[in-house]
């Protein structure tokens, strides 16, 4: 992918000249007018582009949605607002704007598309994370108890603890040759010293404890793991039912019909229903009447030297993967009006609606 808008564009222009140069464009695009690009959008439209692609000509053609559809919308727009488009394709103009350039990219098949702008994310400041509820107040505590405490049970003191515990042991020898009054106030402040102490301790563990919490995910492991598979199984149900037409229909050698989406017994394929080529798609079985005012109108198909004429876009309705093209006056002159075949006006056989 081009790091730059300017490089993108270098790139779509340079695989035009290439393409075109290796003889892989379509005739549209090798002489391009404005007419041209314009029927070559609606092929482009006919062979099924991704959503980006969609959106791209979407705010190109139609960007308020005026018409009814995407393809009604490039079958009107004005051919001379393609004058840019042209002079583009054809190096003449060195600064286009921004949806002209996509839009080429689309008729060229430049890969990978659409351009998307990149942002270096490197000199941006890190958050810094904010320092952990009460460690400010705690900082002074935490200090005090990284100290050695008097241990308990049959453990071997600590040096801080074995002084203290001398130290009081020499002050309680020294409580007998002491005034009863006296004896009481220093057990007494003796007393208050194990108390800190045993608070410190305390104040100390309920630290610990709220620095490493035991994680609500380990505790929920079974419940998140079933979880998981419930919303897999619903993923999976949903896509099934989005994906299973509820209605088909059927070529019948003229135009498409409604068929039974089960039915085994059509001579063609069976495919979901498609309401804009059930009503608007049929194959022109007149080619005699063609004529100058079809140019870009009328779709064709070059089929082992047969040429069939269809009134709308798309691909071949028998031969899969073979895409449409609009019309041109030397295919017209060639192959219609006068020059038709005449076993090009036969009458196909027409399934009645199931």
């Amino acid at each position: 992918m081009p790091t730059t808008f300017a490089k993108f564009k270098e790139e779509v222009l340079a695989l035009y000249e290439a393409k075109k140069n290796n003889h892989e464009l379509d005739d549209l695009l090798v002489n391009p007018s404005p007419a041209k690009l314009r029927d070559y959008c609606l092929v482009r439209l006919s062979e099924g582009l991704p959503p980006e692609d969609i959106e791209i000509l979407q705010k190109f053609f139609d960007p308020y949605k005026k018409e009814k559809n995407l393809e009604e919308a490039i079958a009107k727009y004005n051919t001379g607002s393609l004058k840019a488009l042209q002079k583009f394709a054809l190096n003449i103009t060195q600064d286009p704007e921004d949806r002209v350039v996509k839009l080429l990219a689309i008729l060229v098949d430049y890969q990978p598309r659409p351009f998307r702008y990149s942002y270096d994310s490197s000199t941006l400041d890190e958050p810094k994370d904010p320092p952990p509820i009460g460690e400010e107040k705690s900082s002074s505590l935490t200090d005090k108890l990284d100290a050695p405490l008097i241990p308990t049970g049959d453990k071997e003191p600590t040096s801080q603890g074995s002084s203290m515990i001398s130290t009081l042991t020499g002050e309680n020898k020294e409580l007998k040759d002491k005034p009863e009054e006296e004896k009481a106030e220093e057990l007494i402040d003796d007393l208050d010293v194990q108390d800190d102490l045993n608070e410190m301790r305390q104040n100390r563990e309920n630290i610990d404890r709220f620095k490493y919490p035991q994680s609500f995910f380990t505790k929920n492991k079974l419940v998140l793991r079933f979880s998981g598979v419930a919303l897999l199984v619903f993923a999976i149900l949903t896509t099934v039912h989005f994906l299973t037409p509820e209605e088909c229909m059927c070529w019948n050698g003229e135009k498409y019909i409604e068929v039974d989406c089960q039915s085994k017994t059509q001579p063609y394929q069976v495919i979901g229903l498609d309401k804009n080529k059930l009503e608007g798609f049929v194959k022109i079985t007149r080619p005699d009447t063609l004529g100058p005012k079809d140019v870009g109108r009328v779709w064709y198909s070059k089929i082992n030297h047969e040429v069939e004429f269809f009134t709308g876009p798309g691909y071949h309705p028998t031969e899969f993967g073979r895409s449409l093209k609009a019309a041109t006056m030397r295919i017209l002159d060639s192959y219609a009006g006068a020059n038709a075949k005449g076993d090009q006006n036969k009458k196909y056989g027409i399934m009645q609606k199931q």
